[in-house]
C-alpha cells in the first residue's frame, strides 16, 4: 500500500514538474516571440526615419541646414498645449463670465504646469538618482513630496479664487485646506492622493526606461553599422593587394619564358592599378566600369597563356551606369583565371556577365585544375568575396559552386539595392 502511494506522489508531481516545465518554456517562447517583433517594428522606425533624414538632406536650403538646439522642439510642443486651449476656454461669446473663464483656465494649467513640472524633476532628476541606484523608498517618498505639494498649490490657487474679503490665512489653514468643509478633503482624496503617486511613479520610470532602451538600440545599431563598414573597408582594402601579389607572381614566371611578353604584362599592369587607383576607393562604381577593370585583368592574365587557351568574356548590360560595389566580382574572374590551366587537357574560361532591371549575373565555366598548395592561408580572394556579400547582400542573392565532368561553374545572382 506504501509502495502505491509512493509511486502516486512521484507520479504526480512529476507530472507536476513536465506541466511546469512546458508551462515555463511557453512563456520564454511567448517572450521571445513578443521581442522579435517589437525588434522588426523597432528596426522599421528606424529605417523610416533614416529614410527622412535622407531625404532632408537633400536639400540645401539655407534655412532647413539652420542649426536648432535639441530642446527647441519639445519646447515648442509645451507652447502649443498649453496656448492652444486658450482658443477654447476663452470663447468670445461667454465675454461676460469672466470669473468662469477663469476658473476654467486655473482649472486647466494648474494641473499641466505641475504635471509638467513633475515630470520633468522625475526625468532628469529623481529616477537616474534613486530608481537605477535602487532607493525605491526615497523615490516613492520625493514623488509623495511633490503630489502633495502640488494639491497644496491647488487649494491655495481655489482659496484664492473662492475667499471672502473676512477669509483670512488662520481660515485657510484651520478651516479650508484640506478640509472636507469645501469638499477638498476625504477618504476618496486620499485614496486618489495614494494612486496618483503610484501612477507618476510608473509613468515617469516607464517612460525613462523605454527613452532609455530606444537610445541603447540605437547606439547599438550605429556601432553595429560601423563596425560592419570597418570590415568592408578592411575586405576591401584586401582585394588590390591580393590581386597585386598574383599578378606580380604570374609576371615573375613569364620573365623566364618570355620577356617581351613580360613587358607588356607590366604596362597592362600599370594601366590597370592607375584605373583600380581612383576607383575603387569608392563606394560605388558604374558596372561598365567595374566590368572594365574585368576585362583588363582578364586581357593581362591572357599573356601568360599560349594560343591554344579559350577564353571568351560575353557582357550584356541593359542599363551600363547601374551602381555596384568596386571588383566585387574580381576573386569570381580571378578564380576561373588561375585555375584553368590544364596541362594534359585543353584549358577554356568563359565568363558572361549580364544586367537587367536591379539584378546583375555573373556565370563562369573553366577548366578544372586548381593548383595543389601547402599553404593554408590560401584562398584569400574567395573568403574575401564570401565576406563581402554577406555583409552588403545579405539574403540578397544566390551563389553556387559545382564541378561538372571536371568543369568548374561558378554562379552569382546579385538583387541590388534600391538607393
Amino acid at each position: 500500500m506504501m509502495g502505491q502511494n509512493g509511486w502516486f506522489l512521484t507520479t504526480f508531481f512529476s507530472m507536476n514538474d513536465k506541466s511546469s516545465t512546458i508551462n515555463t518554456d511557453n512563456h520564454t517562447s511567448f517572450i521571445q516571440k513578443t521581442r522579435n517583433k517589437l525588434a522588426v517594428l523597432q528596426e522599421m522606425d528606424f529605417e523610416r526615419n533614416e529614410t527622412k533624414v535622407r531625404n532632408l538632406l537633400k536639400d540645401d536650403r539655407e534655412l532647413i541646414q539652420f542649426p536648432i538646439p535639441l530642446f527647441m522642439p519639445t519646447l515648442f510642443i509645451w507652447l502649443f498645449m498649453i496656448l492652444f486651449p486658450l482658443v477654447l476656454i476663452l470663447d468670445p461669446s461667454n465675454a461676460s463670465s469672466v470669473s468662469a473663464n477663469v476658473n476654467s483656465v486655473v482649472a486647466y494649467y494648474l494641473p499641466l504646469l505641475c504635471t509638467l513640472f513633475i515630470f520633468f524633476l522625475n526625468q532628469k532628476f529623481l529616477v537616474p538618482l534613486f530608481i537605477f541606484k535602487k532607493r525605491y523608498a526615497i523615490y516613492f517618498v520625493s514623488n509623495s513630496v511633490l503630489v502633495f505639494a502640488a494639491l497644496f498649490i491647488r487649494e491655495v490657487t481655489l482659496f484664492f479664487i473662492e475667499r471672502t474679503p473676512n477669509d483670512g490665512f488662520a481660515y485657510f489653514f484651520k478651516d479650508y485646506c484640506f478640509s472636507s468643509l469645501k469638499g477638498h478633503f476625504g477618504i476618496g482624496t486620499v485614496m486618489t492622493f495614494v494612486i496618483l503617486i503610484v501612477l507618476v511613479c510608473v509613468l515617469c520610470v516607464v517612460y525613462h526606461l523605454m527613452v532609455r532602451q530606444i537610445v541603447r538600440a540605437f547606439v547599438l545599431r550605429e556601432q553595429k553599422r560601423m563596425g560592419l563598414q570597418y570590415e568592408l573597408d578592411f575586405l576591401k582594402n584586401q582585394l588590390s593587394p591580393h590581386f597585386l601579389f598574383n599578378t606580380l607572381n604570374n609576371i615573375s614566371a613569364l620573365i623566364q619564358i618570355d620577356s617581351k611578353r613580360a613587358e607588356s604584362s607590366m604596362n597592362k599592369l600599370s594601366q590597370l592599378l592607375r584605373v583600380m587607383l581612383y576607383q575603387v576607393k569608392d563606394k560605388y562604381i558604374t558596372l561598365q566600369e567595374d566590368v572594365d577593370i574585368l576585362q583588363k585583368y582578364a586581357d593581362l592574365e591572357k599573356l601568360r597563356l599560349d594560343d591554344t587557351f579559350d577564353f571568351a568574356f560575353n557582357v550584356k548590360i541593359e542599363n551600363p551606369k547601374t551602381m555596384i560595389e568596386p571588383l566585387l566580382m574580381m576573386p569570381l574572374m580571378e578564380n576561373a583565371m588561375k585555375h584553368c590551366v590544364n596541362p594534359n587537357g585543353k584549358s577554356f574560361a568563359h565568363v558572361t556577365i549580364s544586367q537587367q532591371g536591379n539584378e546583375v549575373h555573373f556565370h563562369s565555366e573553366n577548366s578544372n585544375f586548381p593548383r595543389k598548395s601547402g599553404r593554408k592561408n590560401g584562398g584569400l580572394g574567395l573568403s574575401t568575396f564570401e565576406k563581402r556579400l554577406d555583409l552588403i547582400y545579405s539574403g540578397c542573392y544566390e551563389y553556387s559552386v559545382n564541378i561538372v565532368d571536371d568543369v568548374y561553374i561558378s554562379d552569382l545572382t546579385i538583387h541590388l539595392k534600391k538607393e
